[in-house]
């Protein structure tokens, strides 16, 4: 082999021009070789072997079926419909998804899944945003992807250039996608227009078949060559790691393509507006430092291109002075009309940022209806509180008796805001003063709304259903006229007896998206099929057509909305791009945080909270493995990893999947989707498997040393939440283990398996208890904690107890369990900086190895501001 020389660029052009040749002259590709230097030739043809090259996961495949091929039935749940297409690496079918009548993509590949697939599967499912074609799920050998209808950029290119508006526009779409790409970690590395399809109201980025995280070990060098040469950044071609600036090089060679027709030859001048010339030359820079340095600032540089004034062509002074005249005596003929028929200015959007209290974080935000008042929930030093913000105030102020407040939401006359907590629903005046209860049954609120007749519509994790009460108290009914199964977040439409209602516990429930239902029994329609919490911006002045507010791939959308005939009035457009925190609309303004929640990390830590080092991203919940060498969280679905960190196998896709726990073995993980707990090998490899099913929220807790019961957490209506045991033998008849009036939750094995720990708020203060199991009426209770505590763990050898006090301090108990419990006096070790110490519905946000090392969640992140946009619709107003 030739040895290798290095890279300059004059040489990366010769290589490129030699390319281009072939390509574009493939009969003549021997003689243009053979006319090219060795070194150069060997470079050449290393470029047109790799393009010919496909990725497993590679789209679109070459049209039609092979006849030799059988065309299967189904695949699991999705029912084969027709073939889109097949390639050298497997076939792709068009499909139903019979739980949710949904049209999917599958593909086959020819080979069987391997650790790369797993990788580039894991790639896909990490991508969330509207163009970027979502993996739905994976099956034991095929992908289910999004179907999108339309043709690739290719395809389009071979009928010619684009305009200048459609060049900007798509690009735009293509940087945006990029940006969501490379904040999550991940390089496309193989950005070409065949990896990108055109709809009929943006494009999707097909292809991550060759994407990389950036802490992707199992990348070679050899790998970062991989890719399309005719789009591949020198530092690919060199064999050097790609990153996001490889991306933005291909990025560039697209938009000058779709701009001009033709792939840009070094030495030709350049037929591009000098807006998009500036934009694509620094694309193009050999020296990556010199490029755009991120997708987000070359979107925003694209979308700057269209309100470049073009250069005004001169003419001479008379004609000049013969058109002024001419314009003066039209604007003089026509002042009088134009006087009386003028309109105010047009309000155009304005940003702000809204600045936060130091070192908190948004749960929920609540604009007031005259859009004047913000309502925030609002976590700071461990308190959750409501807080309300002016829009004419520097200021923000808390409510006092609003600790542990949730979902908040107004009176239609400003006055009121209120909001859950302590399972109950309350309200408060927003200028201050006592809070009032309104009910005592809601356990678990899940949004709420109020209309001008003084009624309320709440839903909540216990009952799952629409329940009505009126703003002055009492006790709760059922809504009238409301959709069958699991219904939450309603929110009312101006007429005040039309609602808008989430469907579903999870993305897979059936008829899942937001439906349009009515107290009268008029209306029972869904609206999007997209499962997101609703939210509606009335109609604006002198308009009849409000907007549907929701979230898809990671943006905030809005849907038109006819009020009068409550039928679409348009296609959704995006709003905010980046809203991945809580969010809101009114009238005129629109608040989000678009802060990405990555500051929770698994932390180690010794009996003195001493810190032994970060593990990695965290979810919300955390367990580790019986033999210490696991653990198991949630990140958009489950996902288990090393105690120590490094490659992560997905359990489940598609953000499925709550609250795991692990098997005794360690071979399962326990989880619930919806109303219902299953089990699956904790590898990710086989189908789940349905351990018990409820009509309500039941998440699983705990697993007995010897496998046989499986303890869950139950949420009622008349009892709130109650402790439950499944037996993994026999009938699987589950039984009541505790059940009261109270909250019983939090339930933990005792390493021998006979007693129970769990926290229950029967005094009105969380405590920690413990009772034999299986339960007796004779076996007695014993009050563990003192002066409140929550989140019970047992020591792995049964000789101390571990729970987190009301200011956050790990606690520690010495007990016994023979011959009968004892408990000594508690202890404080350290402060952990969890900040949710409420009763929770899900096992711990920490947990214990067997060598006695705490792990911790430790939630590092903060939201600096609140943004908010002014008069949001004028773009988008027809």
């Amino acid at each position: 082999m030739t040895e290798r020389i290095p890279l300059t660029p004059e040489r990366w052009r010769e290589i490129e021009r030699l390319f281009s040749q072939i390509e574009e002259r493939p009969a003549e590709r021997a003689a243009l070789l053979a006319a090219a230097d060795a070194g150069v030739r060997e470079e050449v043809e290393k470029m047109v072997a790799a393009s010919e090259r496909a990725s497993l996961l590679d789209s679109p495949p070459m049209p039609a079926q092979p006849p030799s091929e059988p065309l299967p039935n189904a695949l699991g749940p999705y029912r084969i419909d027709a073939p889109i297409g097949h390639g050298g690496m497997g076939r792709v079918f068009r499909a139903t998804d019979t739980r949710l009548n949904r049209a999917v993509a599958i593909k086959i590949p020819a080979e069987q899944f391997s650790e790369r697939f797993e990788r580039e599967a894991r790639a896909i499912a990490r991508l969330n945003h509207p163009n970027i074609c979502t993996l739905h799920d994976v099956g034991p050998d095929y992908l289910v992807m999004e179907l999108v209808e339309g043709k690739t950029l290719a395809a389009r290119l071979e009928r010619g250039k684009f305009s200048l508006e459609e060049t900007v526009r798509y690009g735009a779409q293509i940087a945006s996608a990029l940006a969501a790409a490379h904040a999550q970690g991940i390089v496309h590395r193989d950005l070409k227009p065949s990896n990108i399809m055109l709809t009929k109201t943006s494009v999707k980025l097909m292809d991550f078949g060759l994407s990389r995280s950036q802490d992707d070990v199992h990348v070679t060098a050899e790998c970062d060559r991989m890719g399309t040469p005719a789009y591949m950044a020198p530092e690919q071609f060199s064999g050097q790691p790609g990153d996001a600036r490889s991306d933005i090089y291909a990025l560039g060679l697209l938009l000058y393509e779709m701009a001009a027709g033709k792939r840009p030859l070094p030495g030709t001048p350049s037929p591009l507006t000098p807006a998009l010339d500036r934009i694509v030359k620094k694309c193009l820079e050999e020296d990556p430092d010199n490029r755009w340095q991120s997708a987000r600032d070359l979107e925003w540089e694209l979308q700057s291109v269209l309100d470049v004034p073009s250069a005004s062509p001169s003419y001479p002074r008379i004609r000049v002075l013969y058109a002024a005249l001419g314009l003066a005596v039209l604007l003089l003929a026509s002042l009088a009309i134009l006087h009386f028929t003028e309109k105010p200015p047009e309000q155009l959007p304005a940003r702000m940022s809204l600045l936060l209290p130091e070192r908190s974080r948004v749960e929920a935000l609540a604009v007031s209806p005259d859009g004047r008042q913000l309502a925030m929930v609002l976590v700071q030093d461990g308190k959750q509180q409501l807080w309300i913000r002016a829009l004419d105030s520097l200021n923000l102020r808390p409510l006092a008796g609003t600790d542990d407040a949730a979902s908040p939401f107004w009176s239609p006359d400003g006055r009121y805001i209120a909001f859950f907590a302590d399972a109950k629903l309350k309200k408060v005046e927003a200028s201050g003063g006592p809070v009032q209860v309104l009910c005592d049954d809601a356990q678990g609120g899940k949004g709420g709304t109020w209309n001008r007749e003084g009624e309320i519509l709440f839903s909540t994790d216990a009952v799952g259903r629409v329940q009505r009460i009126a703003d002055t108290g009492g006790t709760p009914s059922e809504a009238l006229y409301q959709p069958d199964g699991d219904a939450f977040f309603p929110v009312f439409l101006p007429d005040g007896h039309s609602y808008l209602v989430r469907r579903g516990r999870s993305p897979g429930a059936p008829n899942a998206g937001i439906w349009l239902f009515s107290t009268t029994g008029a209306q029972a329609r869904r609206i999007v099929a997209d499962f997101s919490n609703p939210e509606f911006a009335n109609p604006a002045a002198r308009s009849q057509v409000g907007h549907v507010l929701f979230t898809r791939g990671g943006a905030l959308m809005a849907l038109p909305l006819d009020t009068k005939r409550l039928a679409p009035a348009g296609n959704p457009f995006p709003v905010a791009e980046q809203a991945t925190g809580p969010w809101t609309s009114g009238p005129l303004m629109l608040a989000y945080v678009s802060s990405k929640r990555a500051g929770w990390q698994y932390v180690w830590r010794d009996r003195q909270g001493k810190s032994l080092g970060a593990v990695g991203g965290a979810g919300a919940t955390v367990a580790v493995s019986p033999d210490g060498k696991r653990i198991v969280g949630v990140q958009d679905g489950i996902e288990t990893m090393s105690s120590a960190g490094g490659e992560v196998t997905r359990v489940t896709f598609g953000g499925r999947g709550q609250n795991p726990i692990w098997s005794p073995d360690a071979r399962y993980v326990a989880f619930n989707s919806g109303g219902s707990i299953f089990r699956k090998l904790a590898t990710g490899a086989g189908v789940q498997e349905l351990l018990v099913a409820s009509q309500v929220l039941i998440v699983p807790l705990s697993w007995s040393p010897d496998g046989r019961f499986l303890l869950y957490v139950q949420l009622n209506s008349q009892t709130a939440a109650d402790l439950m045991a499944l037996p993994m033998e026999g009938d699987r008849k589950p039984f009541v283990v505790v059940q009261t009036p109270a909250n019983e939750n939090q339930g933990q094995f005792s390493p021998d398996g006979k007693y129970v720990a769990y926290t229950s708020n029967e005094s009105g203060l969380s405590e920690i208890y413990v009772i034999p199991f299986p339960p007796s009426p004779a076996g007695g209770r014993w009050l563990v904690s003192k002066g409140g505590g929550v989140m019970p763990r047992w020591r792995r050898d049964g000789k101390e107890l571990f729970y987190i006090s009301p200011d956050n301090q790990m606690m520690s108990v010495a007990v016994t369990t023979q011959p009968v419990f004892s408990a000594g006096t508690p202890q404080r070790l350290f402060q952990t900086g969890i900040v949710d110490t409420g009763i929770r519905t899900g096992p711990m946000s920490w947990d214990i190895a067997p060598d006695g090392r705490f792990l911790i969640i430790t939630d590092t992140s903060v939201d600096t501001s609140v943004t908010a946009i002014l008069n949001w619709r004028t773009p988008y107003a027809k």
